[in-house]
C-alpha cells in the first residue's frame, strides 16, 4: 500500500482549475469543489485549499475557521478524501456557528 500525502493549493491558477472544471457540493457551512487531477508529477496527493472571504470576519476569525477545517481534514483524509483529487472549501458565516461533529459529519458526506 502506497502512502498517501496532503498537501495545500496555494496558487490562484489551481483555485481557478478546481472552480471551473470540478464538481460543487452544497452544504449549510460551506461549498466544497473536487476535482480529478490527471496522473501528474504529484500522484497519491491529495491537495486542498482554503477560500474564507473577509465578508465572513476579521481576521481571528477567518483563522479560527480555518483550523477547524484543518483539524477535521487531518482527521478524516486517509480514510475519505480520495487520491490525485484536489479539494477546494469555501466557508460561510455558518461554518463558524456549527458545531464541531456536525461539520465534521457535513465534510464526510459531501467528500464521498
Amino acid at each position: 500500500m502506497s502512502t498517501i500525502f496532503l498537501k495545500t493549493i496555494k496558487k490562484r491558477v489551481d483555485f481557478l482549475k478546481v472552480s471551473k472544471s470540478g464538481k460543487k457540493i452544497f452544504t449549510k457551512g460551506f461549498i466544497l469543489q473536487k476535482y480529478k487531477r490527471n496522473m501528474d508529477l504529484e500522484k497519491d496527493t491529495i491537495r486542498i485549499g482554503f477560500t474564507i472571504t473577509k465578508k465572513i470576519g476579521g481576521a481571528v476569525i477567518r483563522n479560527k475557521i480555518k483550523r477547524r477545517f484543518r483539524a477535521i481534514i487531518r482527521e478524516i483524509f486517509t480514510k475519505y478524501l480520495k487520491k490525485n483529487y484536489d479539494y477546494v472549501i469555501i466557508a460561510n458565516k455558518k461554518s463558524l456557528i456549527m458545531d464541531y461533529k456536525e461539520l465534521k459529519s457535513d465534510v464526510i458526506k459531501t467528500v464521498k
